[in-house]
């Protein structure tokens, strides 16, 4: 179990150089892709990101998830997006010390809007699953 602010750099990801400061309070995060070039994030379950069971409160997860979305339907850093419908279930706790790993996939886009949805998985379970839409600005 990882030390209070000692917690790697997860094997095959990149520290993402982040620039939202909400998702900079919930701690470092990290991405790679997948095989299909499919956004993997990833964020260590501290115990500042839990409730008072030590697992993660859905808060957390929610924000993280929204991020991954949104960063995964953004072609570029300096094409915004806008969320306008986010849907979620909770599905298994995420405890404190696991790294949530945040699988985003693009389903449809059209001119303004990207469609996508995801899955977190903690020890390789999944926790929590998410869609939405965002608005291209």
């Amino acid at each position: 179990m990882p030390k209070e602010n000692k917690y790697p750099i997860p094997e095959g990801f990149e520290p993402i150089h982040q620039t939202e400061h909400h998702i900079r309070n919930i701690g470092e995060g990290f991405y790679r892709r997948d095989e299909e070039g499919n956004l993997i994030m990833a964020f260590w379950i501290k115990k500042e990101n839990c409730n008072s069971a030590d697992v993660a409160h859905g808060g957390m997860l929610m924000s993280i998830a929204d991020y991954s979305l949104a960063s995964a339907s953004m072609p570029s850093r300096d094409k915004y997006v806008a969320t306008i419908s986010f849907r979620s279930e909770f599905i298994a706790p995420a405890k404190i010390h696991s790294l949530a790993e945040v699988h985003t996939s693009i389903t449809r886009a059209t001119k303004s809007l990207v469609f996508g949805e995801g899955k977190i998985f903690c020890d390789g379970e999944i926790v929590f699953s998410f869609s939405g839409v965002v608005k291209k600005i």
